[in-house]
């Protein structure tokens, strides 16, 4: 059964998180690996019921691969998301990107042009 577990780090500490959390990826890689050479010679040597278990294996490994690749997969986006919204807020702290007057037209008929506002 596969259950989710949370706990918290500090930001800045994510991108390691995330580098620990694939690790295991790459440790099941070793194991899944070693299987697949397994199968080579359990089929050469016409072992097929033996061949037939040692895949079984190697899906179960490589299911457990992909379920951890997914789990980091979403950690990662979370946390690109979180640096593209931090980012955008960095932006919008400095001087607005559109302009603030709301409804305004410019009166270029007077000799100095002035601003008429419409609905305040």
């Amino acid at each position: 059964m596969r259950v989710k577990i949370s706990y918290g780090v500090d930001i800045e500490d994510v991108p390691s998180e995330i580098e620990q959390l694939f690790d295991y990826v790459y440790e099941k890689k070793s194991d899944f690996e070693h299987q697949l050479d397994l199968v080579e010679k359990l089929l050469e040597e016409r072992e097929l019921k033996t061949a037939v278990d040692t895949m079984d294996k190697i899906r179960l490994i490589l299911a457990d691969m992909d379920n951890r690749i997914s789990d980091v997969a979403m950690i990662a986006q979370g946390y690109v998301n979180y640096k593209e919204q931090e980012g955008a807020e960095d932006v919008s702290e400095g001087r607005p990107s559109m302009d603030t007057v709301r409804d305004g037209v410019i009166d270029t008929t007077t000799e100095q042009p002035t601003v008429n506002q419409d609905n305040e």
